[in-house]
């Protein structure tokens, strides 16, 4: 079992003690920009950079998507508390920091959908990580009233090691999921 969102949350967290950081770009791995004219920054509000991905013959699935890529500012990020720690397995944790986005009254742009392009590398969704359509569905319906007491301010971890490489930093982590 995974959970891509503690995660995020972790990275955040740990990279402030390196510097200090204001603007991040939250990216899956399997997702190439086929368009360099993306930029990737933080403009003033959270964007989400990929609106037109191939598996979805670049389209919107749903208007209020927010996964795959996105940037936001340290200052919008820890005023939503980060990622819900709660979503195991796949999916939902992009939308519910879109429904913290604009519960806090922050709006979410989009490059356009020319700019917005990229290509998803074959999907490998293991077994363990199945997405649960209905615990996400449950997750969703209530990101407002969860979202003060579930995020960057509740996250537990135990550090296990960090490696500062030229180009990335490896950190190993462990989480308990009976605490989260």
């Amino acid at each position: 079992m995974f959970n891509r969102a503690i995660l995020f949350n972790i990275g955040f967290k740990e990279v402030q003690k390196f510097n200090n950081y204001q603007c991040f770009i939250f990216h899956d791995v399997d997702l190439l920009p086929e368009d360099d004219n993306n930029m990737y920054s933080c403009p003033t509000s959270p964007r989400h950079m990929c609106p037109a991905v191939d598996k979805f013959h670049y389209r919107l699935p749903y208007h209020y998507i927010f996964g795959g890529v996105e940037a936001i500012w340290k200052e919008h990020f820890e005023k939503v508390n980060g990622f819900s720690n709660k979503y195991w397995g796949w999916g939902g944790e992009d939308d519910d920091l879109y429904h913290r986005c604009i519960a806090n009254g922050l709006r979410v742009t989009r490059p356009s959908m020319e700019t917005g392009r990229y290509k998803m590398l074959k999907e490998h969704h293991y077994a363990e990580g199945k997405k649960n359509e209905k615990r996400t569905r449950e997750l969703l319906n209530d990101v407002v009233p969860r979202m003060k007491s579930d995020g960057l301010n509740t996250l537990k971890y135990n550090l296990l090691d960090t490696v500062i490489y030229p180009l990335y930093t490896h950190i190993k982590v462990e989480v308990d999921p009976a605490v989260v």
